[in-house]
């Protein structure tokens, strides 16, 4: 199915109290008539919402509603997930219901320690379509044992293992995750799958190619895309664990 790219967006701020903490949060939108799918982006450990801001301009100009957060805590990932959640049910319901996401068709996707915050959030929403693993990381094993829980389609983009990714300690979660799709990218450092990432974390992590970067945009936006803005009798619900690393 070829989708229409939208060219033209917008991004605004505003600042989000929720239980789980209070932060900013950046809301691309598309410029449709018609509320559009809703995608919740989550950086990395010791990083910012302007470190994924690449990806929020990115799914908006594929015609998602993509938001963006700071997330409330450096290292306490219980918590960052409990706040994607309570930001999810802000930005999905009641008085403070963002007018252009469709709360019938939200997915999750986070890098990192985002990655594992988001996945916390994702087993406690059995009514979410997707989450998406920017090269996720675990700790403590609470990843895994959260996995068990996710009722909804994962996708699963690796880096090579290394200690900015813990060694390719997802392993784990992959393992547990009942519906998953795991793809490595060969040759690929942990920061190639934030965007835009900066020289001090190729410092520390490994140059970013654009060859890889462009391997992580593609596979993320077509499992989005399938399905958030596909029809839902178009949606192969029996997807199967796969892994071309």
């Amino acid at each position: 199915m070829r989708v229409k790219i939208i060219t033209k967006t917008t991004c605004k701020s505003i600042r989000v109290k929720l239980p789980a903490g209070a932060t900013k949060v950046d809301i691309y939108l598309p410029e449709t008539a018609v509320p559009a799918p809703l995608v919740i982006i989550a950086h990395g450990f010791m990083r910012h919402r302007h470190s994924m801001s690449g990806w929020g301009q990115h799914l908006a100009q594929e015609g998602f509603t993509a938001a963006v957060p700071d997330l409330p805590t450096r290292s306490d990932h219980v918590r960052n997930g409990r706040y994607i959640s309570d930001l999810k049910a802000y930005l999905c319901q009641g008085e403070a219901r963002l007018k252009h996401a469709d709360p019938l068709r939200v997915g999750l996707m986070g890098f990192s320690a985002g990655g594992l915050a988001s996945l916390l959030a994702a087993a406690a929403n059995p009514d979410l379509a997707i989450w998406v693993g920017l090269d996720p990381v675990d700790w403590k094993g609470i990843g895994m044992k959260a996995a068990s829980q996710v009722r909804c389609r994962a996708v699963v983009l690796t880096a090579e293992p290394s200690a900015c990714n813990s060694q390719g300690n997802c392993r784990s979660i992959i393992t547990a995750l009942p519906r998953c799709e795991h793809y490595g990218i060969p040759g690929a450092v942990h920061v190639d799958a934030e965007w835009p990432t900066d020289w001090m974390a190729e410092v520390v992590c490994g140059r970013s190619m654009e060859e890889r970067r462009r391997e992580f945009r593609r596979r993320a936006t077509a499992a989005l895309l399938e399905t958030l803005v596909r029809q839902p009798d178009t949606i192969d619900n029996n997807h199967k664990t796969h892994n071309n690393s």
